[in-house]
């Protein structure tokens, strides 16, 4: 009986530890903090339009427009349990959508869900009815825009001649640079500007990713998904560029540009290593790993310890 129990314990504790890892790095990534968001509002000639109408017209273009965002937002959602990028196209002649959501290529695919969910409620709570948006958070952004339809009766299977899907002229969107300055570290430039020049290969080896780490420094690059190869590494070296003007001493700094973004981070003091997860913050799954093993197999042992002496005890009194 002792020896069933101990094997039963044995190949639990064994399928905990097995688990483990995706459970630690799962519940440990940083997927879900916003990082910027830009929301333009309904424009000049809409608003004019709409105010020539009934105030009846307007409340139901308002509503068609919600509907038509709402389904937009809802495919996206329910594509990213399959994909890590989708774009798409959804709604009628009058009332169109067009837009894509990416999540970053390393995190599973149930992170990536779960964050094109928090991007649906995020969009809107911060931008309501947008003509267009973007939101970016950690672990996947969001890309959309109101489209116009001219031909009557058109549908909206095929959208790849609209103006939000041409290739990307890689223009600054945003940009997040640290304010530690890395001035007094001898060789911080030449360094990074190594470290980013093997982005741009790499993006293009990786099929649009790259995460690596290059002596002091740990860089992350990523392409929008519609994005070429070669347009690719073009585009992360306009990134690298940009950082190297706008981030020139800063110790981390973010790039995001039509198309692209990359972020690198400067640790002086330290190697960067493969448990680096974002910009600015580490993620020490070994450690974790080998605490929460730990105590798992304590418990085991404990539990094995008492089963024991309980099986002597019982023979104790059986004679």
């Amino acid at each position: 009986m002792v020896v069933h129990l101990i094997s039963l314990l044995t190949q639990t504790l064994a399928l905990i530890i097995l688990s483990l890892p995706s459970i630690i790095n799962t519940s440990q990534l940083d997927y879900d903090t916003l990082v910027f968001k830009q929301c333009d509002q309904l424009d000049a000639n809409i608003l004019q339009k709409a105010t020539t109408k009934s105030p009846n017209y307007w409340n139901q273009n308002l509503f068609l427009r919600a509907q038509a965002l709402s389904s937009f937002l809802r495919k996206l959602e329910s594509e990213s349990s399959r994909s890590k990028f989708l774009k798409t196209l959804v709604g009628n002649e009058k009332h169109a959508v067009s837009g894509w959501f990416q999540c970053r290529e390393d995190y599973p695919s149930e992170i990536c869900h779960k964050c094109v969910g928090d991007l649906r409620e995020i969009s809107s709570r911060l931008c309501g009815n947008a003509t267009s948006a973007r939101i970016h958070l950690r672990g996947c952004h969001l890309i959309y825009k109101f489209e116009r339809i001219d031909t009557p009766g058109a549908q909206v299977n095929n959208h790849h001649n609209y103006k939000l899907f041409e290739t990307p002229e890689h223009g600054l969107i945003h940009k997040i640079c640290d304010g530690a300055t890395a001035e007094t570290f001898p060789g911080f430039e030449e360094m990074r500007t190594e470290a980013l020049t093997a982005a741009e290969t790499g993006v293009v080896d990786g099929h649009g990713f790259y995460e690596d780490s290059y002596k002091l420094l740990h860089v992350v690059a990523q392409c929008d998904g519609h994005v070429e190869a070669c347009d690719c590494g073009e585009c992360i070296s306009s990134a690298a560029a940009a950082a190297a003007e706008e981030c020139r001493w800063s110790i981390a700094g973010q790039i995001y540009l039509e198309g692209c973004h990359v972020g690198y981070t400067y640790h002086p003091h330290e190697l960067p290593n493969d448990s680096y997860h974002e910009e600015g913050s580490k993620v020490n799954t070994g450690k974790s790993l080998a605490i929460v093993v730990g105590g798992v197999a304590a418990l085991v042992f404990v539990a094995i310890f008492f089963m024991f002496l309980k099986s002597l005890r019982k023979k104790g009194d059986d004679c």
